[in-house]
This record gives structure tokens, sequence and C-alpha cells, in this order.
């Protein structure tokens, strides 16, 4: 069976479920609208007697995932065949943009249907296509996976992700529900120095808070997200060569824990010459619990000092 089979429930037939009068529902983007019949419609000439009219939804929205950009566009049902070979398929129109600076990458597979009690997962492979993609670049695709005749379109989500990862959800004909995990900018600036010296400093020019890392093409553990700020490095003193290290940042949360960098997610070391200002190759970067809200304190150097306070909301 294509089907996981998640309580006793069962969806409502998708077979006349919705009625359109005239000559059928405006589309309207955006907002997940049914946009075609999906009763049974009599084979039009030079049609297969068993080929029944589709059914449609106009999605129109995007969510974020391991360094994707995931936009999709129509989601289409068909019939199955009146053999019982080939069972029904949703497949959603979908462009993939890579996010990443420096890897090219297919997008996750990791996809689960939901309609009402039932859960569906296996990917219709004739129809599928999570095309591999250039760093910063977009392609388009198709999201595909087979269902039953239980699978009810105006009640369909699309689950990205296995539970130990965030996870985003994309109600396909309903507004309500969405958790897209876009990305959101913090708005800091200011310097933070080492305990003890004013000679060198870095200068944070901004952030993001976000379910993945794009340049590693992973995901945050669910109940995370990751806090990235950008800076550059400043040495004006004359003593030589001065390092930042990752190690070396820490992030105070609103209840006063001290988190140091999340690993791989984090590429802020840089060594900085006399008399000169530097970027490191990425921002620092520290997971901490989702959501990330309140007030927050940037500190150089695993010491107590002041830091550099600023709030995400």
């Amino acid at each position: 069976m294509n089907a996981i089979r998640r309580g006793s429930g069962v969806a409502a037939v998708l077979i006349g479920a919705l009625t359109v009068a005239g000559c059928g529902a405006a589309e309207r983007g955006g907002t997940g609208t049914v946009t075609a019949s999906a009763r049974p419609a009599t084979a039009a000439a030079g049609q297969p007697a068993d080929q029944t009219a589709q059914s449609a939804v106009r999605v129109d929205r995007s969510y974020w995932y391991a360094g994707f950009k995931v936009t999709l566009g129509t989601a289409r049902l068909s019939s199955a065949s009146s053999g019982g070979g080939e069972p029904p398929v949703l497949a959603i129109d979908a462009t993939f943009q890579n996010l990443s600076p420096g890897r090219a990458a297919a997008p996750s597979g990791d996809l689960l249907l939901t309609s009402g009690a039932d859960s569906y997962g296996e990917p219709a492979r004739e129809q599928a296509e999570l095309p591999e993609v250039p760093a910063r670049r977009s392609r388009t695709g198709v999201i595909a996976i087979e269902v039953d005749d239980r699978f009810d379109l105006t009640d369909a989500v699309l689950t990205v992700g296995e539970p130990q990862s965030r996870q985003a959800v994309v109600p396909l004909a309903r507004p309500e529900g969405l958790i897209s995990l876009e990305p959101r900018p913090i708005s800091i600036r200011g310097r933070v120095y080492p305990e003890g010296r004013k000679d060198v400093f870095v200068t944070l020019t901004g952030g993001e808070v976000r379910a993945d890392d794009a340049a590693n093409l992973a995901q945050a553990p669910a109940g995370q997200e990751y806090v990235l700020i950008s800076f550059s490095a400043t040495n004006n003193g004359p003593a030589g060569m001065t390092y930042v290290f990752d190690r070396d940042l820490n992030l105070v949360l609103p209840d006063g824990t001290k988190v140091g960098d999340a690993g791989s997610c984090s590429r802020a070391q840089v060594h900085v010459q006399p008399n000169a200002t530097v970027r490191p190759d990425g921002p620092a970067c520290f997971a901490v619990p989702a959501p990330a809200t309140g007030a927050y304190r940037f500190v150089w150097d695993n010491k107590d000092s002041e830091g550099l306070r600023f709030s995400i909301g």
C-alpha cells in the first residue's frame, strides 16, 4: 500500500467534494485556491475512457529547507487507472532555488503528504523531478507523490523534513497552518571589544534568524533555529596579527544562558594584520531555542564583558 494509515478516520472522498458553477472558480494566486472541478467528468473526445478531469489548486507559496527556497505552483491530482495498475498521483510544479554560496545539490526528498487521517510518502518516480541545482541558481521540477482514492486535495498538507529536524508545513488549499521557515532579518549595529583591549574590535553589521544552514545545505534540529551575525574585524594596534576565533564568540540568551558557536554553521574565524579591517568568510552562527525572540547579547573573547545588546522581535 502507498498510504501510511494514521488512526481509523477516513478522509472524505475527493470525487464530489467540490462543485464549481459555470465555467469554474477563478484563480486567486497565493491562497491555495481550488481552480478546477474535482468531480469526475465524462472523457472528452480523443481521451481514454478511464481518463477523468483532473482537479487542481494554485498553491503559490514558498518554504525554506536545508539551503533551498522552494516555491510551489499548481498541484494537480490525477485519477487512478481503471485497471488498478497505477494509483492516483498528486504532482506539484515547483521552482527550486539553491541558496548555498558554493555547493550544487538536489532539494530534500523528505516529503510527507497528509489528507485527513491518511499519510502518503511514496514518490511517483515517473513524474517526480527533484533536479540538482548549481549554487545560487534556480531550476524547475515536480514534487510527485502517490495517493489513493481516499485522498482529498482540499485537505492536503505537505510536510518537509524528518521529525528530528525543523519541519516546513504547507497546506495546499487553505491559508491556515503555513510554517514556511522563512528567514527573518536582525537589525544590529555596533562594536564589540575583547576583554581589556580597545585597539582591536569587531563591528557587527547585521544578521538573520533562520532554520537552516544554507552554506552547508543543512537543517537546524527540531526545537532550534540559528542566529547568524555578520561582522568585520579591525586591528588598529601595532602588536602584530590578531585572530578572531569562532570558539571565542558567545551569545547570551534572554534567560542569561551563554551559548557558543554552532559548529560548522559558524564561519567567523579570521586573522587581521596591523592597521587593517577584514571580513570573515561567513557569519558567526549560534543555535538557540525556537522561536528566537527577546533581548540578546553578543560577546567576544569568552569573557563576561559588556558585549553588544540587541533584540529579536
